[in-house]
């Protein structure tokens, strides 16, 4: 039976011109944002959540999605214009798309890239919108062996899909959870890790360390790293003819099959819009009648890629909103800002504020409905946004960061964790060392002593509380899947895995017959 009490109260957050003058502002400002080479979705995510606290959620929280979701998108504009991914959710639409640039299709390859995004989108927010109650009225009877056992399983498979190499991943995982352990026993009330520490009593501030480790460590690799032989916005004259119907009509298999891949490796822990859009692409080339085209101007290839990152968004919410999980980086600050405004994602969010999550849901079609509207825009007017100087653009966000981080406690101590998140991260960067799994085994990691420490007390010590209840031996089963998976994908011989299409990298042709 509906409630239509619910329903009022969703409409209503929507109705309110402040919720929507945040969300058109938020997505405006993640597409201006992910245009600019260098800043990621996830450092505009973490540096700008601080400054929600201070808002009402019905107006921060559409601010924070419409900056992911634009961000995410406006990747592509300069991936395809200069052949520089804003993110790296775009990286394989650099392929095709600065290859029809090359070929004086770029106004074809932003329209391409616009209308597979939107499509993906919606497709993948209806999605969230019909399985998230359903899902929720089966967690909601989890207990505490039920939510160990999930914990375990995120952190497991975030761990590993997160970086080149499983065992740097699970190190960063383990440290996360070390990390999560600064600070008072929950259950005894002892001090640990603090070193006499006051300001480690109540642990790492999360928004801090999270600014510091993606934004103020991208920055460093940027200033000490920067990347070598990109073109100018100007070294190529953009335009040219315009995206027909029925060239995006033809296209309709690759959408759909790539947009539904997207929506499920959205679903899963850490398998984000990085990983979504290569796996969108390869698949894409894999059916193709025309394979040999990949990276040399296929509009095949670049509404893959495009339909791919961008379905991850709405789908990465489901785990968060169900099970209080976060699907990739995002979504974990997605999650400390909820629970700055005293709401807990997971089932409890569903069964506690079912309006606030139903207008929530409104605000993701209306997003998908403007990111058409303001991406029309962002095509004719961004060119120029790749021409703005390194020395005026990484000032101004450290400006941002060193705000953010303060303005969480309003504590100097918060500086420090922001300078050392920030060395940190550079650190484990140079090293390959992805930080993904640390800041989520760091989110995770209380829920998850939480819930270990109930089960064993519930259970006078027992591990047989694990396989006794139907739930978690149905979820011990698929931990025990995902760890044989990945160990016999560590085991098994080099001359044996899986070549992928894109393993190949074949550059696209300039105008004078080289390489690009």
């Amino acid at each position: 039976m509906i409630d239509f009490s619910i329903l009022q109260q969703g409409l209503a957050m929507l109705a309110s011109p402040w919720t929507f003058l945040a969300l058109s502002g938020g997505l405006a400002g993640g597409i201006l944002i992910g245009a600019l080479p260098g800043l990621t979705a996830t450092m505009a995510v973490a540096v700008l959540a601080p400054f929600t606290f201070f808002m009402d959620a019905t107006i921060g929280i559409p601010f924070l999605l419409g900056i992911y979701k634009g961000a995410i998108y406006g990747g592509s504009i300069p991936a395809i214009l200069v052949n520089t991914p804003g993110t790296a959710a775009a990286a394989a639409s650099a392929r095709d798309g600065y290859a029809l640039t090359l070929q004086g299709k770029s106004r074809k390859a932003l329209e391409l890239s616009l209308f597979s995004s939107v499509v993906a989108d919606l497709m993948a927010t209806l999605v969230l919108i019909v399985v998230a109650i359903p899902l929720a009225s089966i967690a909601i009877r989890f207990g505490s062996p039920e939510f160990a056992l999930l914990y375990l399983i995120a952190l497991t498979m975030i761990a590993t899909v997160s970086g080149g190499n499983a065992a740097k991943g699970l190190a960063a995982a383990g440290l996360g959870l070390l990390v999560a352990c600064i600070g008072l026993d929950p259950m005894s009330g002892y001090q640990r890790f603090t070193f006499g520490n006051i300001d480690l009593l109540a642990g790492v501030s999360l928004i801090p360390l999270m600014i510091g480790m993606f934004a103020l460590s991208e920055i460093l690799m940027q200033l000490t790293h920067p990347p070598e032989g990109q073109q100018t916005a100007g070294d190529v004259e953009h335009g040219g003819e315009r995206l027909r119907w029925a060239e995006f009509w033809v296209l309709r298999p690759t959408i759909l099959r790539s947009t539904s891949l997207g929506t499920f490796l959205g679903s899963l822990p850490g398998l984000g819009a990085e990983i979504a859009c290569w796996i969108a692409y390869g698949l894409a080339r894999g059916r193709s009648r025309e394979p040999e085209r990949f990276g040399e101007g296929s509009l095949e290839g670049l509404a893959a890629a495009e339909a791919g990152n961008n379905a991850v968004v709405p789908s990465a919410l489901i785990p968060m909103t169900v099970f209080g999980i976060p699907g990739d980086t995002i979504t974990a600050v997605l999650i400390g800002a909820l629970m700055a405004q005293g709401m807990m994602p997971g089932p409890l969010l569903i069964q506690q504020n079912p309006g606030f999550l139903f207008g929530l849901f409104m605000v993701l079609l209306v997003t998908n409905l403007l990111l058409l509207v303001f991406g029309l825009f962002a095509i004719r007017w961004l060119k120029q946004v790749t021409r703005i100087p390194n020395a005026v653009l990484y000032p101004c966000v450290l400006l941002l960061c060193v705000c953010g981080a303060y303005a969480v406690n309003s504590s100097t101590f918060d500086l420090l964790i922001l300078v050392f998140g920030g060395g940190a991260g550079y650190l484990m960067r140079r090293t390959g060392f992805p930080i993904a799994p640390l800041i989520i085994g760091l989110l995770l990691g209380p829920g998850f002593e939480s819930a270990l420490r109930q089960s064993l007390v519930f259970s006078n010590g027992s591990l047989a509380i694990f396989w006794s209840r139907p739930i978690s031996l149905v979820l011990l089963c698929l931990l025990v899947l995902v760890i044989a998976f990945l160990a016999w994908r560590g085991l098994k011989p080099k001359g044996a895995t899986l070549r992928l299409p894109w393993s190949r990298r074949k550059k696209p042709h300039n105008a004078n017959g080289g390489d690009s």
